[in-house]
């Protein structure tokens, strides 16, 4: 016996129905998400770092937290240094902020090409040298650092940061 032809809605029904249930699964996973309670709570940050005038860049501005929860972890919020000496800190997830609480800020900035310092030499080794800190050193260091800010919850944490030799 020969069959007939399948349309071709009915080609497409067989194939489109196992990918449907293919999606329920991924569907119901999809709520299971949220906020975890043990991850600390945090607050968005940004601001502006500047020495004699000018921004401070390229480098990195870095929140340790010393109290308050998450201080115990030591978990740290960083953020790039834009041309501007703007900067935006992640935690856990790009831009998510800082932990709530105080924290010891430091500020990484060297000066010079590092390419140019580590050239290898004759025998193909390198001396690795950093280039100079482009800040004075007191701020390199969270317990040199005289830079305290509180991150508060609901709050505008925008801090305009001025480096001071």
């Amino acid at each position: 016996m020969i069959c007939p032809p399948e349309s071709e809605s009915a080609m497409r029904v067989r194939v489109v129905r196992p990918c449907l249930w293919a999606l329920v699964p991924m569907l119901m996973l999809g709520g299971c998400g949220g906020v975890d309670k043990d991850m600390p709570t945090l607050a968005k940050v940004t601001g502006k770092v500047t020495y004699k005038g000018k921004p401070v860049t390229p480098g990195s501005v870095i929140f340790t937290p010393i109290s308050g929860k998450g201080g115990e972890t030591g978990q740290v919020a960083t953020g790039q240094l834009e041309s501007d000496g703007s900067f935006t800190l992640t935690t856990f997830n790009t831009g998510d902020g800082a932990i709530l609480g105080q924290h010891s800020v430091t500020v990484e900035s060297r000066g010079g090409d590092i390419n140019a310092l580590n050239k290898p030499k004759a025998d193909g080794t390198i001396a690795y040298v950093l280039p100079k800190p482009a800040v004075p050193k007191k701020y390199l260091n969270p317990t040199s650092t005289p830079l305290k800010y509180t991150v508060e919850p609901g709050k505008d944490n925008f801090f305009e940061i001025e480096i001071k030799d």
